[in-house]
């Protein structure tokens, strides 16, 4: 029988900066992620992070808090972050990490420590420092010395230098042997794999193996990585999609080796028969027996305007922009048929006009070819060159909406669609093959031809047998954009007919396929879909096709692409990886409220109040599923469930929500643990999850923030999120005590003040790579920490648990909770200076520190300063303005903005502001000398008004010394605030003209005398 159990270490310690690092270089790894050859799911979580918080919450801690040093360095041993760990996950031939500076060569590092009897190690001695090589075929001496100096080097450098040369860690199996010695003495183990100290652990804090349960498992990373450790493992998602990825993390992954061989040699076969039926009919081979890659297509619409002619659009008609052939599409009128041929040239003169297409912004733009054609005409004298494209829609009398039996638009319809280039591809001799662009020719056009004609025969049979799909595109947040931009209804309208013929062939293949291994197959018919339907966009920078979901959206496009079969070798027929799990799984469909399956250690990722739609994107896979989920699985739906998903941002998500963690505290031992993980930028739903955790009878006993999240397409700066918070949950002790609003402010304030340092200690530890913490997180970080200590009451006076959860938030007000949460920002936001503002406080000579200075500004003043570090990085979204004003609790913080634009968003120049308050300083009543009408910051921004209407340099200064306490804050205050203002407005257009009048007030103030 178990003893009592210890204290987890993942209640009282985590290392979040070294995890930080592992975490956020799995998220942006482009190649070698283990569950990806699977699908497509959004936001899963890192497998290093699951694995350190299962190896974590069997780790006992020490009860004296003194030896908590040797715990967190025996734990490091586990998760392979210490020398010996990290030395065997180096790996000199790792790719440099994507977007960093290039680091030197690990042999480049010894070479520059070698000593001069070492230097013999290397090839040619090391003189040419570009082409540093050992030497080859040293013998055993020799490698025993190259070996003793690599680890000289190798541990002398610091986590994050030693990361550089390192696999990642969930690519390795744990601890080498020389660890395990010192973890088994330590934990009293005798262990020698991390599968066999998780079987000892679990026996020893639970009597039998632990049960790790995930009641949204989305990919499945949290099931599979509890697998691989050898967990017993409960997995369940309301979603079909979400469902049939867990089975293939559980299954084929983590499942038998036999059984992945045998998803190998039938998806193997698959390809290989389906490739040969290609070739036998021709379908993508040109007339000199090339093979397509490629195909190029554009939509085509008519525009009255410009004599009814059809004009393809596209923003540009490079077909590569950084290649030395330079292809481009010329497009040729044809008088005849009023459109446009297509002819591929590869540079010359019409490569850089090329780049500029039909379309700019939202306006139509007549080819230049056309418009001249149309001049010589008489025919542009009443109409201009640029026509916006929805008032084209408009007086075309909008969009047709598709019928069930269209696969391709009628002659009628607003948007045609036209096939403009193919990328083929070449033999060349001894094997060698070289891609040419070119248009199609009526050879090429037959075939298109042919193609469509298959579908046209077949589209009804093969709708009924399921082989594609006629599911009608139901509305939503995500789905009405198909509606509105294009018309589709259905979601085989989402596909070329070469499209929906390669993926109906496939999908009738695997029907043929052995029930056992077909609902591997039937994954692979998603990635199918996911890189070959009209939502595919090439990239003619980087030479790339992108699949349909590069993003949590469903883009049209103007111009898209259509791989041909042979460009599908990796999407349906990947190379899975192979990782056995040791223990007991289950994978059911089933709602998180509902479940019945008892776990020790719940890990969830649950849905964030609408921040992804999965019900809505995962449709685009289901609709071609579904028949294949009915032959495997007959007992479970094929529905996605929109009805009963956990989503939005009210009463609804709450009391969803609510239950959901109700029932699975009831699904958990006394002595079990639940981690919850969360990521979302808005504070407000975080208020939300307190109230949840506490009416679903959970406490909070610790959050650890590890950054996780890397900046997503187009966003480099802003308030995204970057970390997860990892909630640490206990059941409440039924003994719970009651609190009082004016005892638990004082506990919130105290914890945030840790909790944020900690995590400002792990950015340094992290070695400041691009996982560090944004101020968003910061204040997410404060309103976590806020959950954690009013959990841990069985009631607060003054709040009504049941009325704020269900009453909906136009009606809620402001709350007791609220107030509460309100205050762990305000105390988070103490820490939030801008660098800045340190930099210039650290040549001060008062010797104020940072955080006193930052404290005893107005909020106003903290927002005005900190909005311009904000604009400094780039910064333009309302947004990011919006979290700052509630952090800082300012009720009017859109009078402290200039334009209020979704997108062009800045704080208020000194000459937007009205004339500021003129009362001389020593009237002010003590009280009133801090608020923000009589605050330095305010009247720096009224001097500087005054200067740019004309006043001099002194009458400035004088306004300064009447209305502030201008002698004894002079070089602490007035001084380093005007230094910040030029440091951090030096790239920011609208001060560009302020600028000078900074270096004037500052050489005024800095000079003034009595």
């Amino acid at each position: 029988m178990p003893t009592s159990p210890k204290k987890s270490l993942l209640e009282v310690q985590f290392p979040i900066g070294q995890l930080s690092l592992e975490s956020y270089l799995e998220r942006d790894a482009r190649t070698g992620k283990i569950l990806n050859s699977l699908g497509k799911w959004w936001g899963t979580k890192p497998i290093v992070l699951t694995r350190s918080v299962i190896l974590g919450s069997l780790f006992e801690a020490s009860e004296d808090p003194e030896r908590w040093p040797d715990d967190l360095e025996i734990f490091l041993k586990l998760l392979c972050f210490d020398n010996a760990g990290m030395w065997k996950r180096r790996n000199e031939g790792l790719k440099e990490i994507s977007s960093r500076p290039p680091w030197p060569r690990f042999a480049e590092l010894c070479l520059l420590q070698a000593d001069s009897e070492e230097r013999d190690l290397f090839k040619d001695g090391g003189v040419d420092t570009s082409d540093i090589r050992w030497r080859p075929r040293l013998n055993e001496e020799e490698l025993a010395r190259k070996e003793a100096l690599e680890k000289r080097v190798f541990y002398g450098l610091g986590h994050e230098a030693q990361r550089r040369y390192c696999k990642r860690m969930e690519e390795v199996d744990g601890p080498p042997p020389e660890s395990w010695q010192e973890i088994n003495a330590y934990c009293g183990t005798q262990a020698s794999s991390l599968q066999d100290w998780v079987a000892e652990m679990s026996q020893r804090r639970y009597g039998r193996m632990i049960k790790v349960g995930d009641a949204f498992s989305g990919m499945g990373s949290i099931p599979f990585a509890a697998a691989e450790l050898g967990c017993d493992v409960f997995a369940s998602d309301l979603n079909p999609v979400a469902s049939l990825l867990t089975w293939g993390a559980l299954n084929i992954i983590a499942g038998e080796p036999e059984f992945h061989a045998e998803v190998l040699a039938a998806q193997e076969k698959i390809y290989q028969e389906i490739d040969h039926w290609y070739l036998q009919e021709g379908l993508e081979t040109s007339e000199e027996g090339w093979r397509a890659t490629l195909y190029f297509y554009c939509v085509e619409i008519t525009v009255p305007e410009w004599d009814g002619w059809k004009i393809p659009l596209s923003g540009t008609w490079q077909l590569l922009k950084s290649s030395k052939t330079q292809p481009w599409v010329e497009l040729i009128p044809d008088e005849e048929t009023k459109s446009f041929r297509f002819k591929v040239n590869y540079g010359g003169d019409g490569f850089a006009d090329s780049n500029k297409g039909s379309k700019v912004g939202p306006d139509v733009v007549c080819p230049q070819s056309l418009w001249d054609l149309l001049h010589v005409q008489g025919k542009t004298a009443n109409t201009s060159r640029t026509i916006p494209l929805n008032s084209l829609i408009e007086n075309h009398g909008g969009l047709r909406p598709w019928e069930k039996s269209d696969f391709m638009p009628r002659p009628s319809d607003f948007y045609g669609e036209r096939l403009y280039a193919i990328r083929w591809e070449k033999p060349l001799p001894k094997g060698k093959k070289k891609n040419i662009f070119r248009e199609p020719r009526e050879f090429d056009l037959k075939v298109e031809a042919q193609t469509e004609q298959l579908i046209s025969k077949h589209l009804s049979d093969w709708q009924k047998e399921g082989w594609i799909p006629d599911w009608r595109i139901q509305e939503g947040v995500k789905t009405r954009e198909l509606i509105r931009t294009r018309g589709w209804t259905h979601w085989h309208h989402l596909f070329t007919p070469r499209q929906l013929l390669m993926a109906a062939t496939y999908s009738q293949r695997i029907q043929e396929i052995a029930s056992r291994t077909r609902p591997s197959m039937a994954l692979n018919l998603g990635q199918l879909t996911n890189y070959s339907a009209k939502l595919c966009r090439w990239d003619s920078t980087g030479n790339s096709a992108k699949e349909v979901f590069y993003n949590q959206a469903y883009n049209t496009l103007l111009n898209f692409i259509g791989r041909g079969w042979k460009m599908m070798e990796n999407p349906v027929n990947p190379h899975h990886f192979s990782r056995k799990g040791e223990g007991s799984h289950s994978n059911t469909m089933t709602d998180a409220r509902v479940l019945n399956s008892c776990c020790d250690l719940w890990i969830t990722d649950p849905p964030y109040a609408d921040a992804v739609i999965y019900e809505e994107l995962s449709e685009f896979f289901l609709a071609w599923y579904k028949p294949h989920l009915k032959a495997c699985f007959p007992n479970r739906y094929t529905d996605s469930k929109r009805e009963m998903a956990v989503k939005g941002d009210d009463a609804s998500f709450r009391i969803s929500m609510s239950e959901c963690y109700s029932n699975l505290t009831c699904n958990m031992p006394d002595n079990g643990l639940q981690v919850l993980m969360f990521t979302h930028k808005d504070t407000d739903v975080w208020e939300d999850l307190a109230l949840i955790m506490w009416s679903a009878g959970l406490q909070v006993k610790q959050v650890w923030s590890i950054a996780t999240e890397t900046p997503g397409a187009g966003i480099r700066v802003g308030n995204y999120v970057q970390a997860t918070y990892n909630m640490i949950l206990r059941k409440r002790p039924s003994d719970a005590p009651m609190g009082f609003v004016d005892l638990v402010i004082p506990q919130i304030k105290t914890r945030v003040e840790e909790v944020i340092l900690h995590m400002r200690d792990s950015q340094i530890q992290s070695g400041g790579l691009n996982c560090g913490y944004t101020d968003t997180d910061y204040l997410l970080a404060a309103q976590a920490v806020a959950a954690e200590v009013v959990t841990g009451f069985s009631s607060i006076d003054g709040i009504d648990l049941e009325e704020e959860l269900r009453t909906p938030n136009k009606q809620r007000g402001n709350s007791v909770l609220k107030d509460m949460m309100n205050q762990a920002k305000r105390t988070a936001v103490d820490f939030l200076v801008p660098l800045g503002l340190e930099e210039h406080l650290r040549r001060s000579p008062d010797g104020t520190s940072a955080y006193q200075f930052w404290r005893n500004l107005s909020p106003e003043e903290k927002f005005l300063l900190k909005s311009l570090e904000l604009e400094a990085g780039g910064v333009s979204k309302i947004g990011a303005f919006q979290d700052l004003g509630r952090a800082y609790g300012i009720a009017d913080y859109e009078d402290l903005l200039g334009p209020v634009v979704a997108n062009e968003a800045r704080s208020q120049l000194p000459s937007e502001f009205p004339r500021a308050d003129l009362a001389r300083w020593e009237d002010l009543p003590a009280n009133e000398r801090t608020h923000f009408p009589h605050s330095v910051t305010r009247h720096l921004y009224h001097a500087l008004k005054m200067l740019a209407e004309g006043a001099d340099a002194d009458r400035a200064v004088k306004h300064l010394v009447d209305s502030t306490n201008f002698w004894s804050e002079r070089q602490g205050k007035h001084l380093v605030i005007l230094a910040y203002l030029y440091q951090t407005t030096e790239a920011n257009q609208a001060w560009q003209d302020l600028r000078p009048l900074l270096q004037t007030l500052r050489l005024a103030v800095e000079n003034h005398r009595a």
